[in-house]
């Protein structure tokens, strides 16, 4: 099984207390938006395209940094599943837009941050990741 590299980001919208996630159709689950980083694409431009196809929305990302200049992942993590040996690279950014469109068919939601605790749809990796770094970061000015 021949290893992928991905990027993706996890969206809040840290005044309105909302994280954009998407229901990965091959995987059964909701999850952060993102995909395969392409060419020579950075990790961090292959999260912003992924998001908005396949979302519509635009992102920015803002943390965290590192000696205050480039922006680190918050995670970099494996995975092996149905699709594949994946090493995942991800970011924390804030939405530029926030109007949902399926480009690529999938359905995209803002969920609440307050609600995801009680959302058995949810991975509990992604809730402790969501509320750690909403609980970190809501006070910072992007």
């Amino acid at each position: 099984m021949e290893r992928q590299y991905c990027a993706s980001a996890y969206t809040i919208d840290f005044e309105n207390k909302k994280i954009l996630l998407m229901y990965n159709k091959k995987l059964g689950k909701w999850l952060q938006p993102g995909g395969h980083i392409e060419g020579d694409e950075t990790p961090i431009e292959t999260a912003i395209r992924e998001t908005f196809e396949e979302t519509g929305v635009k992102i920015k990302i803002v943390g965290p940094t590192f000696n205050g200049t480039s922006y680190e992942p918050i995670a970099v993590e494996r995975y092996i599943n149905k699709v594949g040996d994946m090493i995942d690279i991800q970011y924390l950014a804030i939405p530029i837009t926030k109007k949902l469109f399926n480009n690529e068919k999938n359905v995209t939601k803002w969920i609440d941050i307050d609600s995801l605790d009680k959302n058995q749809q949810i991975d509990e990796e992604i809730k402790i990741k969501v509320n750690n770094l909403f609980k970190n970061f809501k006070e910072k000015k992007f």
